[in-house]
């Protein structure tokens, strides 16, 4: 669901060879719909919502969402405010947040269709039975929180490689194992998490574990010995519950590291963005480089918000 305002409509209509201009307001407010990039350039949203506003003549593609009921509205806010995007109620398991909403009020947001229900895959099988609870916003969640002055864009999540240096279980002392975010610590490695911190917030940052698959920072694990190569590493079947379970068809997804792990992904989220070119030594160049610089980390974010547009344009 879009919603434009008079100048918003008149903005796209005038298109000029896919690129437009008018007052900054009405174009901030196209870029935070994803229907034009941070240059001005028509995404192919955008060109979907050209193509009908000319075919229409109309000046805007859908009415604005009706108001929920105040506290289901200030749940929807919440969770736009949130880089998980998790609406936050008493039966949610994960960190704590500054506010809860009741069930009740979380039923009102999922029967809306603005949220809903995904695990978190930490599992080989996908699926963490601590979270089956959870709620997280939707398109058409976004969609009504832009509508009513928000501003909710699609998560950004980064996948990063994981690495053949570990850290000893002993240095912990804990049988529970290592933080996977703490677990590598070879000097690639360290590359590919310096860059994904300065690329979006901690909770959106995975690791692909050729044993155990796309697992949070925070997941323990025991050091293992294993390569996408041996025997019992992970699989693309699995890697595709882990992909579903973690919503990643409704994120904008960049991938560092290398071929391989990029082709274990691949099949089950084909809009990931996978930037990195060359052997090691440039791959680890390319994250010191986006670590620096704000602008390539935002062109990095565009082109994967385009491969998305472009995998789930109907044809």
């Amino acid at each position: 669901m879009v919603n434009l305002s008079p100048t918003g409509a008149k903005i796209l209509r005038s298109q000029l060879n896919g690129t437009v201009t008018g007052h900054p307001a009405a174009l901030e407010r196209l870029r935070s719909q994803r229907l034009i990039t941070r240059t001005g350039i028509l995404t192919a949203a955008g060109w979907r919502v050209h193509a009908e506003l000319v075919s229409t003549g109309t000046t805007a593609t859908a009415a604005v969402p009706a108001l929920l009921p105040p506290r289901a509205h200030d749940a929807v806010l919440a969770a736009a405010r949130r880089p998980d995007q998790l609406v936050p109620g008493a039966e949610d398991v994960r960190e704590p947040v500054e506010r809860w909403f009741s069930a009740r009020t979380l039923a009102q947001v999922c029967s809306a269709g603005y949220a809903t229900h995904r695990p978190t895959s930490w599992g080989r099988d996908g699926v963490d039975d601590d979270a089956r609870r959870a709620l997280y916003l939707t398109a058409a969640g976004r969609s009504y929180v832009n509508a009513h002055g928000g501003h909710a864009l699609r998560r950004r999540i980064v996948l990063i490689a994981c690495g053949d240096l570990k850290q000893a279980d002993q240095v912990y002392g804990d049988a529970s194992g290592i933080p996977a975010g703490e677990l590598y610590i070879g000097h690639y490695h360290r590359s590919l998490r310096a860059a994904a911190n300065a690329l979006t917030d901690q909770t959106l940052i995975h690791v692909i574990s050729a044993l155990h698959g796309i697992v949070p920072l925070k997941k323990k694990l025991k050091p293992y010995d294993m390569s996408l190569d041996d025997e019992g590493a992970i699989t693309t079947d699995a890697i595709s519950h882990h992909s579903t379970a973690l919503g990643l068809g409704d994120a904008d997804v960049i991938f560092l590291g290398g071929r391989k792990y990029a082709d274990l992904i691949t099949p089950s989220v084909p809009h990931l963005f996978a930037p990195l070119t060359g052997g090691l030594f440039e791959h680890r160049g390319q994250c010191r480089r986006a670590a620096d610089d704000a602008e390539l980390r935002a062109h990095w974010w565009e082109r994967a918000s385009a491969l998305h547009d472009q995998a789930h344009t109907p044809r």
